[in-house]
């Protein structure tokens, strides 16, 4: 099963995306199914995700998104759509302008998440809020969690990234974006275990993010492993 970690749907200024043309993606790649959340920009709009999912059926795995500094509706969020079927989270530290270690701040969200049996994925490349180092601390608070980290720290925290995944078993990178290269390097000193692909569609070409990764994992194995493999065993994916 080819499963894509990474899509947006919504609008907002610059761009958008709908459940059926990120289907439509989907068919002309060959890919099975897709997890999507909101844009993160401004206001998050979660009831974008369940529609495009009523309408688009299993295609579709519903993640939320939620801003932590809305402490207690955050967290009452994620109770909410784990009950409408929703199986993980999207965090973006960069953009809401908090810590993902910050004890005080993330903790009440990781906690809801481990009860609910939720995945988080959350935006990783070599900014201030989420460094790789950020993403071990959390993670390693809550081993109990799927952790993906976007975008596998590039560009300038690739190697970081690579180290702490190694330390960390429940922490995984995500190939969003990132060059051939570098999800190429993380397959070989990770294994393809604890690499997951995803495009971050729209913002993509996807069928050249999804057609990269068959040169970067180096065996049929290693690739079905990064492009869906691994990512149906995290939310209990079967068919």
């Amino acid at each position: 099963m080819r499963i894509d970690a990474h899509n947006h749907l919504g609008v907002r200024h610059g761009a958008s995306q709908s459940g059926a043309e990120l289907v439509k993606r989907l068919n002309r790649a060959g890919v099975d199914r897709a997890v999507a959340f909101p844009f993160v920009e401004g206001s998050i709009d979660n009831e974008v995700i369940a529609a495009a999912t009523a309408s688009q059926g299993e295609r579709l795995i519903p993640f939320c998104a939620i801003n932590p500094w809305h402490r207690g509706s955050a967290v009452a969020e994620l109770h909410r759509r784990a009950t409408q079927g929703f199986r993980g989270v999207k965090l973006h530290p960069t953009l809401h302008g908090y810590h993902l270690s910050d004890p005080g701040l993330m903790d009440p969200v990781f906690a809801a998440v481990r009860e609910l049996g939720l995945v988080v994925i959350c935006h990783g490349a070599s900014d201030l809020y989420n460094t790789p180092l950020e993403f071990a601390r959390i993670a390693s608070r809550f081993p109990e969690v799927p952790v993906l980290m976007a975008h596998s720290g590039t560009f300038w925290s690739h190697d970081q990234a690579i180290e702490v995944a190694r330390e960390v078993p429940n922490l995984y990178l995500e190939t969003a974006r990132v060059p051939v290269f570098e999800v190429a390097e993380s397959v070989r000193e990770l294994g393809p275990e604890k690499v997951i692909w995803g495009t971050d569609s729209p913002f993509v070409d996807y069928e050249v993010e999804f057609g990269k990764m068959e040169r970067a994992c180096g065996s049929p194995a290693a690739h079905e492993l990064v492009v869906g493999g691994n990512l149906a065993r995290l939310l209990g994916v079967t068919g």
